[in-house]
């Protein structure tokens, strides 16, 4: 039982990509192996972490003038035992706005992106004792910048999402694997469909 543990927005990422991969994967213990992709995807995250200057100069490409910024920030809401580092959160005006940066020549936002991100929000309302305003991902290799109002829908919707997540996690609820397009590009569907 999981039931102590905290749900990370990768979970949610997960969760969204395909709900059978978190039962494999952290219920099954059935582990897939590290790619090149993700490695390079890590190291460059990891490299960016380490450069203050390079993230701040993301703002500044975007000209956008915060009265605050914090990078790199743990946070981890007890209402929903969620829990994670969020990449950026800056203020304008008052309103806080939470900044995800993710390596990829994305042309338009992924869904698991924006309810990463909406997680994150969820865990800075709690310890800012704030509503958050926008979340923001970039997709640094295409520039795409893509901002989405914080509201009560997306809100909503993200709590339902961690709530689903908790129920696999805690070995209640075991998801039906549904064939599709992104199981061309999964790992994962040489358990799920074995004779695909």
């Amino acid at each position: 039982m999981l039931d102590e543990y905290y749900i990370t927005p990768i979970h949610i990422k997960e969760y969204i990509f395909c709900p059978s991969i978190l039962y494999n994967k952290y219920v099954m213990k059935i582990v897939e192996p590290i790619t090149e992709m993700m490695r390079d995807g890590k190291e460059g995250y990891e490299r960016d972490r380490m450069g203050l200057k390079r993230r701040e100069s993301i703002l500044g490409d975007k000209r956008i003038k915060a009265d605050k910024i914090i990078f790199s920030r743990w946070l981890k809401s007890e209402k929903y035992r969620i829990a994670g580092i969020v990449d950026c959160i800056y203020w304008i005006n008052n309103k806080m706005n939470i900044l995800e940066i993710k390596y990829s020549k994305a042309k338009k936002p992924y869904p698991d992106h924006i309810y990463q991100a909406a997680a994150y929000a969820l865990m800075a309302e709690e310890e800012f004792k704030q509503p958050v305003y926008k979340i923001i991902i970039y997709y640094k290799y295409s520039k795409l910048w893509y901002e989405r109002r914080f509201t009560n829908q997306l809100r909503r919707y993200v709590i339902k999402i961690v709530e689903d997540i908790r129920k696999i996690l805690d070995g209640d609820e075991i998801p039906t694997p549904k064939l599709s397009r992104k199981c061309m590009s999964c790992w994962y569907s040489r358990i799920c469909h074995p004779r695909y």
